[in-house]
């Protein structure tokens, strides 16, 4: 007995191919519509780990100078590269310290608490030294060094 070919389709059909590329078109334009919302995200996760590591940097120096010292660190300007350390030539961030003892508020005026500063570190971004600064405060105590 002779047998013949199955007349059953193999394959697909246009249609099938034409609704399916319609499908996955339609989630690669959500896709890549998504994907400046993540470079944003990035950007400023990268931005807000390097602003933590200057502060970190910073602080590291102000608790190291001698308490009787940190008034001269006022207006100290640092400049960080793009990796949070300190440079001068590649900088893209600037920290600026001021320092001022803590007060607390009393019933008549002000208290000065003795033995307690704090260091005040504005970052921004440079070439721009007008733009937003990000302001961080650090409180010293005076360790009897």
């Amino acid at each position: 007995m002779k047998t013949y070919p199955s007349t059953a389709r193999r394959g697909f059909s246009l249609v099938e191919v034409v609704v399916a590329l319609g499908l996955m078109s339609f989630v690669l334009v959500g896709l890549v519509g998504l994907m400046p919302i993540g470079l944003n995200t990035i950007r400023d996760a990268r931005n807000d780990s390097l602003r933590a590591e200057i502060i970190k940097s910073v602080a590291n120096t102000a608790q190291q100078t001698d308490f009787s010292l940190l008034g001269t660190l006022n207006g100290t300007k640092y400049q960080f590269d793009n990796s949070g350390m300190l440079s001068s030539t590649d900088a893209i961030y600037e920290a600026v310290l001021s320092t001022g003892l803590v007060g607390v508020p009393s019933s008549t005026s002000p208290v000065t608490l003795r033995g307690l500063a704090s260091v005040t570190i504005a970052i921004h971004r440079l070439p721009n030294t007008n733009s937003e600064a990000s302001t961080h405060v650090v409180f010293i105590p005076d360790n009897g060094r």
